[in-house]
């Protein structure tokens, strides 16, 4: 007589055993996976299409928690959700090893298409060729590779902002005085700011540059380099920096001497700067730059490209300079993009 269901105590033994060999396989083919991208990986969510069917993108950043970044990120991810397509978010945790793995393994997982915002403007040559190699189409956003081809390069005018900053440093100056900058001249759009502030400040033949230090992304250095320069020029009248970084870095040396002569222009459109100028104190304007419509710009482009279009080598996104006259306006548009 059978037991309930039809099938004999051998049928049922060679079912288990069945089972358990492949659940082992499939044990043995999770253990081999691939390890994780250092510093840290977003999978994306975006996207409905069978994952057969959809572009995938790649988008490496040098860092996301810096309000920029996290702006950029999240202009990317709607453009991607918008078109249907698979985005994956890396972050190097500003760690320049990390970026270069990070992009190495982008390219192992079979993207379309590269998106890359660099940490150093030189040292990522090498994978953007890798990149090339395999006809993998790159979009440097905000920041620009040197000694590699890209597909395009979506970013401010970096130099125009730097002209934008110098006039309006000379008008509030009537065309005399002291001034210093804060800078980075690793990356090249901090370098093309610098550039263009000192070829249009140099139109103000009254306006003396008495310092230009370099500073990076940090606020610590930037005070330092603040206070490096306030020792050794008290008498200067304004400030440029060429970064959110650079500007907050000098509000503080400027607020811990209490000088309420000095004014400050910084560049971006962040909370704090925002606030700054809001809240009147020596940071009277900054040159807002816009990076969600990037992000969302160069995942626009990079989807074109795969489909076969060819995109605009060098694509500029709009940029504004805010004073005490307009910052709510861009207060409500920095807002409307959270």
């Amino acid at each position: 007589m059978l037991p309930q269901g039809g099938y004999t105590l051998k049928q049922n033994k060679l079912s288990f055993f069945v089972l358990l060999i492949i659940l082992t396989f499939s044990a043995i083919i999770t253990g081999c996976s691939n390890g994780e991208a250092k510093g840290s990986v977003k999978e994306n969510n975006t996207s409905s299409k069978s994952e057969d069917k959809s572009i995938k993108l790649g988008f490496s950043f040098g860092q996301s928690v810096h309000p920029f970044f996290i702006a950029m990120e999240k202009g990317a991810r709607a453009a991607a959700k918008d078109l249907n397509v698979d985005l994956k978010v890396t972050s190097a945790d500003y760690k320049l090893e990390n970026q270069i793995s990070n992009v190495e393994d982008l390219l192992q997982d079979g993207i379309d298409g590269l998106l890359l915002n660099p940490i150093d403007s030189k040292a990522l040559s090498n994978v953007v060729n890798q990149a090339n190699e395999k006809k993998i189409g790159v979009f440097t956003v905000d920041i620009g590779v040197v000694g590699a081809d890209t597909t395009s390069f979506i970013a401010s005018d970096n130099k125009e902002i730097g002209r934008t900053a110098a006039r309006y440093v000379a008008e509030q100056l009537k065309g005399k005085g002291k001034i210093a900058l804060i800078g980075w001249p690793t990356i090249t759009s901090c370098k093309d700011r610098e550039d263009g502030f000192l070829e249009e400040i140099a139109k103000s033949k009254g306006i003396k540059v008495v310092a230009n230090q370099g500073a990076g992304m940090e606020r610590a250095k930037s005070l330092e380099a603040a206070e490096t320069i306030l020792q050794a020029n008290p008498d200067i009248d304004a400030f440029f920096g060429v970064n959110e970084s650079a500007a907050m870095g000098a509000l503080s040396a400027v607020q811990a001497r209490d000088n309420k002569d000095i004014f400050i222009l910084g560049v971006d459109a962040t909370p704090d700067l925002l606030d700054s100028i809001k809240n009147n104190t020596a940071i009277k304007a900054t040159v807002a730059q816009d990076p969600y419509q990037m992000g969302k710009i160069a995942v626009e482009n990079a989807v074109k490209f795969v489909n076969g279009e060819t995109p605009e080598k060098e694509i500029a996104v709009e940029t504004s300079l805010v004073t005490s006259e307009n910052v709510d306006e861009i207060i409500k548009r920095e807002a409307a993009y959270k």
